[in-house]
């Protein structure tokens, strides 16, 4: 998803997403104020792959407690020493403590459990250990060839069950992905908050066997009992507002120009304007020290239309009074209208387009149509190959006018046409950025704003004319 920008920025990409939507979530699931970091507040996970170790990362830059399983002690041993993690622990018993201990003080804490998750769930359940959030980031996209280790099964007996007889070990990985969801419902039922992080796990469950996680109690088509991160979080909380990750990279290679356009980014940030703002100003403010930056000498936030274009042309005429090098901005898939995918980022999209591939491609032809240096359509990003259609897209500001024209027509057309497609399917909050962004471009285009119907009255309409029974 990332590596379609030829914009290569490590880790860092992962660790701001995760950061973003955890917070948000214990803002929405715990009323945590915007105010306030996650001190005390725990988070269970698994998974410390090059995407899922920003979990544990991402969670202690929060301020909170992040215990995040994982079977395979090679990953652990390079996130320890990476700096991902701060201590690991096999022993169920000194993960309850080490919870408890850093709940009472509210120091923050990345702790790997060297063990299978449905493990650690049912001991957390059984002792009644209060956890107030659940994820998981195995990889259920490909459950069957390796992705997801079952329970009662170490790491390195699970690969050889795999190749020697895969039946037992397809029928291993059914067992416990049942398991798995019975201990993350006895865990919701205890006070827990659990989504699905677009990985696939909920349809992993389902074709396991385990109907109850649907809706209907039989198949997809009507959703699952539990929220997407995207349907329930990113979605209505970062995307309906044309909130997504907006990135660049210092071309020259150095830490001055990047320590340079970390302060003029942080200067264009009010933090009053809004919670996003907010933890984007601290993002930024602090984004030196989480030392997250790996090869390139980039930068991520989460950025609205309006924030984008601020920051690209400040950057442009920084380039232009030569006081930076060439800078190169551009995004990763996981955006308001760069990609359409069904199960993560159209999962809240319910006009009957979530999965069809209508906004990244008009996305892609609109990038180039308005002069973008680079933009691309890829396909399967993040969920596999037929699931997501992708666009991604790169400026280079080499300080020129002309520039300047490309990134306030490129970035709106980018960022406002998923802003316009979520308004259409009526999401709520896209439908308020949609006619805010009206008023202020009265001149210049307007986004179609959906009119809202009663549908009582329609039914009545239909019943009082006889046209139904």
């Amino acid at each position: 998803m990332t590596a379609g920008g030829w914009m290569y920025i490590g880790t860092q990409g992962i660790c701001h997403g995760t950061y973003i939507t955890i917070i948000n979530a214990a803002r929405k699931y715990l009323n945590l104020p915007n105010d306030k970091n996650l001190a005390g507040i725990c988070f269970v996970s698994s998974g410390l792959g090059g995407m899922s170790c920003a979990q544990p990362k991402a969670m202690k830059i929060a301020g909170g407690i992040a215990v995040v399983a994982e079977v395979d002690y090679s990953r652990i041993k390079q996130k320890l020493k990476q700096h991902w993690i701060d201590r690991v622990s096999n022993n169920l018993v000194e993960v309850e403590e080490l919870i408890l201990e850093y709940k009472k003080s509210g120091r923050p804490l990345a702790l790997a459990y060297y063990g299978n998750i449905v493990d650690l769930l049912e001991y957390l359940s059984l002792c009644q250990v209060p956890i107030e959030l659940i994820s998981d980031q195995t990889s259920c996209h490909v459950v069957y060839e390796g992705g997801y280790t079952p329970v009662d099964f170490d790491f390195t007996s699970s690969r050889r069950l795999m190749d020697e007889d895969n039946p037992r070990f397809r029928a291993a990985v059914n067992d416990s992905l049942k398991r798995h969801f019975q201990a993350i419902g006895r865990m919701i039922n205890q006070g827990s908050h659990f989504w699905d992080y677009g990985n696939s796990f909920m349809y992993a469950v389902m074709k396991s066997g385990e109907k109850r996680i649907t809706k209907n109690g039989q198949d997809d088509r009507d959703g699952y009992i539990w929220p997407s991160y995207v349907e329930d979080i990113m979605g209505p909380l970062c995307f309906d507002y044309g909130f997504g990750p907006f990135r660049w990279v210092c071309l020259s290679g150095e830490q001055a120009d990047l320590d340079y356009t970390d302060e003029l980014a942080l200067n264009l940030i009010n933090p009053e304007q809004s919670s996003m703002h907010n933890d984007n100003y601290e993002w930024i403010a602090h984004a030196k020290e989480y030392n997250l930056v790996v090869g390139t000498k980039a930068r991520i936030l989460y950025n609205d239309e309006e924030g984008r274009i601020k920051i690209a042309l400040a950057f442009n005429k920084a380039v232009r009074d030569e006081r930076v090098g060439p800078i190169m901005i551009g995004r990763d898939h996981h955006d308001v209208s760069g990609t359409d995918s069904p199960s993560r980022e159209t999962a809240n999209i319910y006009d009957g387009s979530r999965p069809t591939a209508d906004m990244s491609v008009q996305c892609f032809g609109g990038n180039i149509a308005r002069g973008m240096t680079l933009v691309v359509l890829s396909n399967g990003g993040g969920v596999g190959i037929g699931l997501a259609s992708n666009g991604g897209n790169g400026i280079v500001l080499d300080g020129s006018r002309r520039i300047d024209k490309i990134i306030k027509s490129g970035l709106s057309w980018d960022v406002m046409g998923g802003v316009a497609r979520r308004n259409w399917a009526r999401n709520p909050q896209a439908m308020a950025t949609a006619k805010k962004w009206n008023k202020k471009h009265e001149t210049s285009g307007q986004i179609t704003i959906p009119n809202l119907v009663n549908n009582d009255l329609i039914d009545k309409a239909v019943s009082d004319a006889g046209l139904v029974q």
